[in-house]
């Protein structure tokens, strides 16, 4: 058989021994007032340019408009535009170059 946890006798365990003296708490009784329905919380808007809390980036008068697309972009001979150099494509005249070596030897 089990022992008693607290007072170490059998036949009871130790929620349930007569040792223990266990106090009643009084129950209070608190009304209950129901509160208006909250409105639900919005995402702060916050400017990612200037961080501003009044606006967006949208918005923003530190935006700056860039015409055109952002970044290299394909000539007519398939490779980008950062290998321009004087107006011709850098890769192309290597390429060219290279044949003319070849054919000449």
């Amino acid at each position: 058989m089990r022992k008693c946890g607290n007072c170490g006798q059998t036949g009871h365990n130790k929620r349930t021994c007569p040792d223990l003296q266990i106090e009643e708490v009084e129950e209070e009784v608190v009304e209950v007032v129901p509160e208006k329905p909250k409105k639900k919380n919005r995402k702060q808007q916050i400017c990612s340019i200037c961080y501003d809390e009044e606006h967006t980036k949208k918005n923003c008068m530190y935006a700056v408009e860039i015409e055109g697309p952002i970044g290299p972009a394909k000539m007519d001979c398939g490779h980008f535009t950062w290998w321009l150099k004087d107006d011709k494509c850098e890769l192309c005249n290597r390429m060219e170059n290279l044949k003319d070596r070849n054919y000449a030897e």
